[in-house]
């Protein structure tokens, strides 16, 4: 029994009819007015809000019966249902209650959705446009002006005739379609009149009259027919007149007088505009939207061209700029009563402060000598118009008041931006010069009198800011709790006072860059600042008292001074040691600005610029770079064990003193890698001392972190001593000595470790910081060890004999280490030792191929995880890596290099097939048994399995070199790709059994059945090694071309599979893309058109998403309730954008890319075929994919064919009779449809109601 439909015709036509407000529910005449012309009907009060009311109860009704008889018809469905039944098109607004009544009007708000119809409306009307456009513009045929202006025009007359007869019908949105095609071809009239200018009169000059011309013409048809879209273009067009005026000047000047004039006229209209609105739904909010976006624009346009006027003086261009942008802030007031008052109330604030700004460069003072003043006279004007704006502002009632403040102060930050630059490049300056060595500061920065007018520019709108400010709180002050108070005063009074404060301690600043200053007085004048604000901040208790956005830019000057008196100091070595112990105090002063918990970063920086005095004092003295550096390290070492010993010293200040002491340990520890000598020895020393005393003190402060960041410089910084002393005591390379000494080390301090915690416990040490500090003790000497072995390795006086006595005793030591450490780790870490031993051994011998060094360990480490597992201990992590490294690197050396070239056969790749096979058969016997034994090892089937997988790789390696060429082989007249293929099947087939074992094994003891990757290397193993053999050669392309379509078939059959069988092979996308790899590689050799593989690859992709799409029953275990996922597709998943837009985009992708890179006509008109069946179907079958993605197409196709040119690949005649045929019956559809919306569900439905 069929389903019947939600809404049976008669009821949808008694619904359409109780709702309709278009036409007379008396005689269902016309309804352009109230009353009704034809019966007399009053339409307006409350008979009409009570007609209305009963209009809907009815519809209601039908509404609710027609649910309800769903439901009875098949209860299955009636939890899908719709919930109700909406009318198919928009409910008209009409029959309104009576003028002025508030609760009496009956409105119902239109569902605001488009309707399928009206979507192959536009598109319909879209293609017949483009091919009439392509016939008037393109055809070769085609060549009059005359002519072609005529059939423009008669095509215009044909567009708006039949909108305005649609419109006569009530078929709004068609006519609303081909109307504004009929627009379209009005602007087409209007640049053919243009082009019928006279040599001496601008085209823009006829352009511009027939807009204006025509858009009236337009607004006030319009208005009679009701279509929107006319009103809409002809406001626009009617805006953009005077642009075109402007344009006919042939200046920046006319143009931006142009702009302006756009700007105006669309307030002006914007204003006038709501008029119109009884003539239509809605009040007009887009018509005037978009004029206000134009207008804006406009604005825009015209202030991006003010520096492009053409004008002969300074004087007069600086004028005609203060002109234009005080127009635009009139504009922005006036344009304050309408949309965007915080926009334009901004607009209005900025312009009027620019006008103000630009004003004083009208007195022209570069041509006396005097343009560096600017950066005073700038500011110095902003300041005063933020002040007068200040009292203006309140008096104009259409601001908003913070807006218009906060464009001014935007420009006012403009006019300040050019002193605060200069003043940070005359600071940038002054330190990069007085790094490079120099004294002369910023002398070619600015002219003497240049660094002044900065400092007195910032000064001036610092004075203005403040006054600002002032002005702001006394305002706020004198109202009243019954007066209307702005919100805002008191922020913006703080922020404006904050940054007054900023603008002077830049100015202080500048002021300590002056050139013409001496070096010394620099250095007083900086360190004299931060002194004086320093006290003022600590003195003075209205700042010491202040929030912190008033006294932050005090306390950042006062910082900023002492580092510049500290970077000019260092230009003179002599006074940087003297100007030093000022610097030195001057931070303990300025430590006081800052919180307690702040001052450690001052003690920090005071002890590490003392370290640095010193290491300047001892240059003075003629001492080497080493010594000094060993010598202010010792200093500083010594410096942080009397810290350490100091217990009134806080935590955070100790801390940082051993920070600044680590810093020179560090740069001497790299001074190690390039120069060893004693003073290096003395210096480590020190640190070990400190280390040690850190390891061993109970002090207040010393975390866990510390004393392990201590107890790890132990054996390291006593390996430092070694080899410093070393190299001072040897005279030869002290490599083949102190590198054994350090493994001795290592091989001491490792097995005792625990004696080492157990002292530290004697001493009184919590359990978790001696817990801590061994693992830190054990874990830096591990990096010793390392480091020891890699010097060994590299350094080339020690060599491999000294390699192998290190890793013999670091062997011995590891395996000391587990016995009486009771350490794990060290069997492993002996094992690895004595490995690297055997290799040592291997590489003195000469040997260099790769499985001597590695198969012996790793077939050696899995024959013990056997062995273990067969004993029953957890050995199957030992097993799995001994396989695991015994096949990964022989692959990783097959694919880079293969076997060799002095090698006969490339017996590594066919080996480790043989592997794979071997592997397989070892699982298999791993598998078999029923005793205890039999399964203790079985937990290493799972491994085994694995790894014969990942062994099948070497047949698609090999293939893949096979087919590069990498590796030679004798094909006896079989097709490469064929041995290609071959190779891989022989690595593939025991990566499928392997899987499929894998699976068989996993189900034995989880439920892991859905594992669906086991079978995808298998997959790619032999589409990569077929991938390598492609050539230009018609059985290779062929032969790579059926496993494309091998591939998309096995796309369709998983997906058909997953109907009664759960998931167990790779996803559909995965298959898929191996499929288009495939057919990427295919059509690389350029002998077949792209379509040869698109085609299948949509189609097949469709195939997959249909047999879910088409109701076609899922596995249980597949469609389990869950989400959809990108893995799960096409199960789980629902409607046609997920399951068929794929497969479509696939289709028809590649011929749109083809059409822009090689135009073909019959490809254009295949992809606008395939794009107008995919709108059938779609339309037809309520598919939202198929139906949205070809009205997409359509456009899409046509540009790129516009792209390449007509007539360059693309013949006119068959391209625009296609066009003229797809958009004909488009359109004929659409109306048709449209016409019968009343009578039937037809292909009216809404656009969400597609599935």
């Amino acid at each position: 029994m069929s389903v019947p439909r939600a809404v049976q015709p008669w009821s949808d036509i008694a619904i359409r009819h109780l709702l309709d407000r278009t036409s007379c529910p008396v005689c269902e005449a016309a309804l352009p007015d109230s009353p009704c012309s034809t019966c007399g009907a009053e339409l307006v009060g409350h008979l009409a809000a009570e007609l209305w009311a009963a209009s809907e109860s009815a519809a209601a009704a039908l509404v609710a019966r027609q649910d309800a008889l769903v439901r009875v018809s098949h209860p299955s469905r009636a939890t899908a249902a719709e919930p109700s039944a909406a009318p198919p098109t928009p409910i008209p607004q009409r029959m309104t209650g009576p003028r002025g009544a508030t609760g009496a009007a009956v409105t119902v708000a239109p569902r605001s959705s488009a309707t399928v119809q009206s979507v192959l409306a536009v598109a319909g009307a879209g293609l017949f446009a483009v091919s009439a456009v392509v016939f008037t513009f393109f055809n070769p045929d085609l060549t009059d002006h005359a002519l072609r202006s005529v059939i423009v025009g008669l095509i215009t007359l044909l567009f708006l005739a039949g909108a305005w007869l649609l419109a006569r019908r009530q078929l709004q949105f068609s006519a609303e379609a081909v109307g504004g095609l009929g627009m379209v071809f009005i602007a087409l009239d209007v640049y053919a009149l243009s082009q019928l200018a006279p040599t001496e009169v601008s085209p823009w000059v006829l352009a511009a009259s027939g807009t204006l011309v025509s858009g009236g013409i337009m607004v006030v048809l319009a208005t009679l027919t009701r279509i929107r879209g006319w009103l809409w273009i002809s406001l626009a067009g009617l805006t953009l007149a005077p642009a075109m005026l402007g344009y006919a000047g042939g200046t920046t000047l006319s143009a931006t007088v142009g702009h302006l004039g756009v700007a105006f006229v669309a307030l002006a209209l914007v204003e006038t505009t709501p008029a119109l609105s009884p003539r239509f739904a809605g009040g007009l909010r887009l018509e005037r939207m978009t004029l206000a976006t134009i207008q804006i624009i406009a604005t825009g346009t015209v202030l991006a061209q003010t520096g492009f006027i053409e004008v002969t003086t300074t004087t007069g261009y600086w004028l005609t700029i203060t002109a234009v942008v005080t127009a635009v802030a009139a504009l922005a007031l006036l344009s304050t009563r309408q949309l965007a008052r915080n926009f334009w109330s901004a607009v209005t604030g900025a312009a009027a402060m620019a006008a103000a700004v630009s004003l004083p460069f009208a007195l022209n003072l570069g041509a006396h000598g005097a343009g560096v003043w600017y950066l005073s006279v700038a500011p110095a004007a902003g300041a005063a118009a933020l002040l007068v704006l200040q009292a203006v502002a309140p008096r104009l009632r259409t601001l908003k008041v913070r807006s218009f403040l906060a464009g001014a102060f935007a420009l006012a930050g403009v006019s300040v931006l050019s002193p605060i630059l200069s003043a940070v490049l005359l600071g940038a300056v002054t330190v990069l010069t007085a790094l490079s060595g120099s004294d002369l500061g910023a002398t070619g920065v600015l002219p003497p009198d240049g660094v002044l007018a900065v400092v007195l520019g910032l000064a001036a709108m610092s004075a203005g800011l403040g006054a600002f400010s002032v002005l702001a709180r006394r305002r706020s002050a004198t109202r009243t709790d019954a007066a209307a108070v702005d919100a805002g005063s008191l922020p913006v009074a703080a922020w404006t006072a904050s940054s007054a404060i900023w603008l002077v301690a830049l100015a202080a600043l500048t002021l300590a860059c002056q050139p013409v200053f001496p070096l010394w007085s620099r250095i007083a004048i900086a360190v004299g600042l931060a002194v004086m604000f320093s006290g003022a901040l600590v003195a003075v208790p209205r700042l010491r008292q202040a929030p912190l956005n008033m006294r932050l830019p005090l306390v950042l000057a006062v910082h900023f001074a002492v580092l510049l008196a500290t970077v000019c100091s260092l230009v003179d070595a002599v006074v940087a040691v003297w100007a030093g112990i000022a610097v030195v105090a001057t931070i303990a002063v300025i430590a006081r600005t800052v919180p307690a918990r702040a001052r450690f970063l001052h003690v920090g920086a005071g002890y590490a610029y003392a370290l640095v005095v010193f290491a300047m004092a001892l240059d003075q003295l003629g001492v080497g770079t080493i010594a000094l550096l060993c010598l202010t390290t010792s200093l500083g070492s010594i410096g942080a064990i009397a810290a350490t010993f100091l217990r009134r010293l806080a935590p955070p200040a100790w801390y940082a003193i051993l920070v600044v002491t680590s810093v020179p340990f560090v740069i001497g520890v790299a001074q190690v890698l390039f120069e060893r000598s004693g003073w290096t020895a003395l210096s480590t020393a020190f640190i070990f001392l400190l280390a040690l005393t850190l390891l061993n003190t109970r002090r207040v402060g010393l975390g866990i972190v510390l004393r392990s960041i201590a107890a790890g410089l132990l054996v390291p910084s006593l390996a430092v001593v070694v080899i410093c002393l070393g190299a001072q005591v040897l005279l030869v390379s002290a490599s083949p000595v102190t590198l054994p000494v350090i493994a001795a080390i290592v091989a001491v301090v490792l097995p005792g470790t625990g004696l080492i915690g157990s002292t530290l416990s004697r001493r009184g040490i919590v359990l978790r910081d001696v817990t801590a500090a061994r693992v830190a003790i054990e874990a830096s000497t591990l990096l010793t060890a390392v480091i020891a072995v890699t010097l060994a390795l590299v350094r080339v006086a020690a060599g491999l004999p000294t390699t192998l006595i290190v890793l013999v005793i670091l062997g011995l030591g590891a395996a000391a280490t587990s016995v009486w450490a009771k350490r794990r780790y060290g069997w492993w870490l002996a094992a690895a030792a004595l490995t690297g031993a055997l290799w040592c051994l291997w590489a003195i011998a000469g040997i260099s191929a790769l499985e001597p060094y590695l198969l012996p360990p790793s077939l050696a480490a899995a024959t013990i995880g056997l062995i273990r597992t067969k004993r029953g201990f957890r050995a199957v992590p030992l097993f799995t890596t001994g396989l695991v490294v015994a096949v990964a690197p022989i692959l990783v050396v097959l694919a880079v290099s293969g076997t060799g070239t002095a090698a006969l056969a490339p017996w590594r790749g066919y080996g480790l097939v043989a592997a794979a096979w071997l592997l397989l058969g070892l699982a298999v016997v791993l598998g078999r048994g029923s005793s205890a034994r039999a399964e203790s090892l079985g937990v290493l089937q799972l491994p085994t399995l694995a790894v014969a997988v990942a062994a099948g790789a070497a047949g698609a390696i090999q293939g893949v070199r096979f087919g590069l060429g990498a590796d030679t082989i004798q094909t006896g007249g079989v097709p490469l790709v064929l041995l290609c293929f071959g190779i891989a099947v022989a690595g593939a087939l025991p990566a499928v059994l392997g899987a499929h074992g894998i699976r068989v094994t996993v189900s034995k003891q989880w439920k892991l059945t859905r594992i669906r990757w086991l079978y995808a290397p298998a997959a790619v193993y032999v589409a990569v090694a077929t991938w390598s053999a492609i050539e230009r050669d018609w059985f290779t392309i062929w032969m790579v071309w059926c496993l494309m379509l091998a591939y998309l078939v096995l796309t369709v059959v998983v997906a058909w599979r997953m109907r009664t069988h759960p998931a167990s092979l790779p996803p559909v996308w995965f298959t898929f893309v191996l499929a288009l790899v495939t057919a990427i590689v295919a059509w690389s050799p350029r002998d077949l058109r792209v379509e040869w593989f698109s085609l299948p690859m949509g189609l097949f992709l469709l195939a997959a998403g249909v047999v879910v799409l088409t109701g076609a029953r899922v596995h249980p275990d597949t469609a389990d309730g869950r989400d959809g996922t990108v893995n799960s597709w096409p199960a789980r998943w629902s409607g046609s954008w997920p399951l068929l837009a794929p497969g479509i985009v696939t289709l028809l992708l590649a011929s749109i890319l083809a059409t822009f890179t090689d135009p073909q006509t019959w490809r254009a008109i295949l992809v606008i075929l395939i794009a107008l069946v995919a709108i059938l179907i779609g339309s037809s079958l309520k598919l939202a994919a198929p139906f949205l993605i070809g009205i997409i197409v359509l456009p899409l196709e046509n540009v790129l064919v516009f792209l390449v040119q007509i007539g360059r690949g693309i013949e006119s005649m068959p391209w625009w009779i296609t066009l003229a045929v797809v958009g004909a019956v488009l359109l004929i559809i659409a109306v048709t449809y449209e016409r019968r919306a009343g009578e039937e569900n037809s292909i009216t439905d809404r656009l969400r109601d597609l599935r």
